[in-house]
């Protein structure tokens, strides 16, 4: 029987599944209980665009397993969580985190104990905040000082109010910063003069935009300097398939792994071997080149020159591509951190971050979700498609999870519908049910209230599989000729229910393996 597979079979997504309906709670490491279900497949390849399109859909991918939580079964329901790398905007902690890299680098602070114990404690705060507090921290940049001065100008008219009062008063805010004080103020005398009637006159009026995020970037904090005694610097390096740079640093890498994961984590050393580790955070399924897109073909002197463009941020212009990647951070020649990434076509995806215990100190996964951002920033320069962040899963249930929230602007995908939103509307309504559909469930005009990308049928889905010892490439209806009969119900139901999770335009691409 001839191939019903294309001419590039090798560009094709190869994956074998499990049994759908084996549902047994396992072990969760965020509640520490027996709880956790879901549903995984082994991935021999997979394309970019279909790996985008699953984890669009709620998959991840731990190596060459991919899984997909069942959300109303599992004990911590765990949501897809993207960033808008073009909009972000800086927090003040995460500000200060910066800063304090900084001044490490210019050996203006060292690593004392004082301020290991102060990182620990910090955790343990963050551990046990309450569901409000997180909910006012996600709200907080969409509810600044400034922007309720703004408001409170463009709302008010009561000009005796505003003069007679002071403005802590009016605001209700117990003290207000000296900036804020001479916002109010200047604003006060063009209302009286009647030369703002909407924001845009404000923000016009104002030399300086205390809304404009770009004047406060995450770049702006990354600049390089000469004069600094320490140096740190990040390099990109494909780790699948595995490139030179990565095979000779693979051994040092290890060693950081298995101090992390043997401090941070308590797992013992024999959890730790390096069969592990490349099982788990080296290899991968995504093909580099089944993507045809503006990263395959840069031109790099052009790009060398390029003032705009960071290199520095982005580790090494010879190594960008779509696929798998380790960014090392190296202080001092050494490497200290590695964050594992998935370059796709629309995002850049964390899959994990490790460090030297040593320089906990320095807040370095707040540092690494922040140096990733900035360098999805810059490779969105090169294929404007990119634009988002994925810092994998959100566990509203875990409150030390919550952090993820914090890179405003961030957003939740819905487990029913797999359509995007804010995360502070999503929190209200996992503040009281911890398995939560975003979606609104009435038809409005341009609302979205079903899967869009739902498939019934499977007879077309392309299967691979051995049978006396010859390979054939089928579609299911022709697969269930090679079946007993008593056994087409049982397959029907596990590739129609794959399917289902994997959505219609990835089930019309992929290939299962039996």
């Amino acid at each position: 029987m001839k191939s019903q597979s294309s001419s590039s079979s090798s560009e094709q997504t190869f994956v074998s599944l499990q049994y759908i309906d084996d549902l047994r709670p396992h072990h969760c490491g965020y509640c520490n209980t027996k709880g956790s279900v879901s549903v995984g497949m082994s991935a021999e390849k997979m394309t970019i665009q279909d790996y985008q399109d699953l984890i669009d859909r709620g998959w991840r991918r731990s190596g060459t397993y991919l899984y997909k939580p069942k959300m109303n079964l599992t004990c911590c329901p765990l949501y897809t969580i993207k960033c808008d790398s073009n909009k972000f905007q800086l927090r003040r902690s995460q500000k200060n985190t910066l800063k304090l890299i900084k001044n490490y680098l210019d050996n203006k602070n060292q690593h004392s104990n004082k301020k290991c114990n102060s990182s620990r404690d910090r955790e343990s705060i963050i551990s046990n905040l309450s569901n409000d507090y997180i909910l006012n921290r996600i709200n907080q940049r969409k509810n600044t000082v400034a922007e309720r001065i703004i408001d409170l100008f463009i709302n008010f008219n009561d000009f005796n109010d505003l003069e007679s009062k002071k403005p802590e008063e009016i605001l209700k805010i117990k003290k207000l910063k000296a900036k804020h004080v001479r916002l109010f103020k200047k604003l006060l005398v063009l209302k009286k003069n009647d030369k703002i009637k909407n924001k845009e006159d404000i923000l016009r009026s104002l030399k300086r935009n205390p809304l404009d995020s770009n004047q406060d970037t995450i770049e702006n904090y990354l600049t390089p300097s000469n004069s600094f005694q320490n140096k740190l610097e990040t390099r990109l390096v494909r780790s699948f398939p595995p490139s030179k740079e990565f095979t000779e640093s693979i051994t040092e890498e290890h060693k950081v792994y298995t101090k992390y994961q043997t401090i941070i984590h308590k797992d013992k050393p024999s959890e730790c071997s390096l069969a592990q580790f490349k099982r788990f955070l080296c290899d991968s399924p995504l093909l580099p080149n089944s993507y045809k897109g503006p990263l395959n073909s840069l031109d790099l002197k052009r790009l060398s020159k390029d003032k705009n463009f960071r290199e520095d941020i982005v580790g090494d212009i010879n190594s960008i591509g779509y696929g798998s990647f380790h960014q090392q951070y190296i202080l001092n020649g050494k490497i200290i951190a590695v964050g594992v990434l998935d370059i796709l076509n629309k995002c850049v995806s964390s899959v994990y971050f490790f460090y030297d215990p040593d320089y906990q100190f320095l807040n370095l996964g707040t540092y690494s979700a922040l140096k990733e951002i900035a360098f999805v920033r810059q490779i969105s320069k090169l294929d404007t498609n990119i634009q988002w962040y994925y810092l994998g899963f959100y566990v509203h249930t875990c409150k030390k999870m919550r952090y993820k929230g914090f890179y405003y602007p961030s957003y939740l995908l819905c487990p029913e519908v797999y359509t995007w939103h804010p995360i502070e509307e999503c929190s209200r309504l996992l503040n009281a049910n911890k398995y939560s559909r975003f979606a609104p469930r009435e038809k409005a005009d341009q609302t979205i209230t079903e899967d869009q990308n739902q498939i019934d049928n499977v007879d077309n889905v392309k299967i691979k599989f051995d049978i006396h010892g010859e390979l054939k490439f089928v579609k299911f209806r022709e697969f269930c000729s090679f079946l007993n009969d008593e056994y087409i119900p049982e397959f029907k139901h596990l590739v129609l229910n794959y399917c289902k999770l994997f959505g219609k335009s990835v089930s019309d691409r992929i290939v299962i393996s039996f």
